[in-house]
């Protein structure tokens, strides 16, 4: 019985190991995030659509204005001029849809008014893109601060980006 099992393979009995391991090697390279999207990468101009919510009393104030974008297969960077902040996410599953989110930290803002040390800013973009050059959706700002009770508000709306 020893002998049986230490017999020599015979003819072909490597070819399905390496059949096997050609498949994994495919599925590895496929899902790995070498995807192609259609929104070009470039400066792009915000333009606020539908405000959401707005206690903060920013929606007069122009908050975003441009913003850089950058693919890399699955995985995206949208780097705000004002604030100075980068925001990371990723396309989600076989679709042309994207989620940021970004966080500052001690960051001096004017709220309902008001001159605020907030303790974070939190930043959250779901979009959807239309065309090469643009695509649209919607952000939620959220600043958080210990006091004044002035300080802690929320600005939600909706906005369409274009490149330059």
């Amino acid at each position: 019985m020893r002998r049986i099992l230490r017999a020599a393979p015979g003819a072909g009995a490597g070819t399905v190991a390496a059949l096997v391991r050609i498949f994994w090697l495919s599925v590895v390279l496929l899902l790995s995030g070498c995807r192609v999207h259609t929104l070009d990468d470039g400066v792009y101009s915000f333009v606020t659509g539908e405000i959401l919510r707005d206690d903060c009393g920013l929606a007069s104030a122009g908050v975003l204005g441009t913003a850089t974008l950058r693919t890399e297969g699955n995985l995206v960077t949208l780097s705000l001029g004002q604030p100075d902040l980068r925001l990371v996410g990723t396309y989600r599953f076989s679709t042309e849809e994207m989620t940021l989110d970004g966080t500052l930290s001690n960051y001096s803002a004017t709220l309902r008014g008001r001159e605020c040390l907030v303790d974070t800013v939190n930043f959250h973009v779901d979009t959807v893109t239309t065309s090469p050059g643009s695509f649209t959706g919607a952000m939620s700002i959220n600043y958080e601060a210990r006091q004044p009770d002035e300080c802690v508000c929320r600005f939600w709306f909706k906005f369409t980006a274009n490149r330059q």
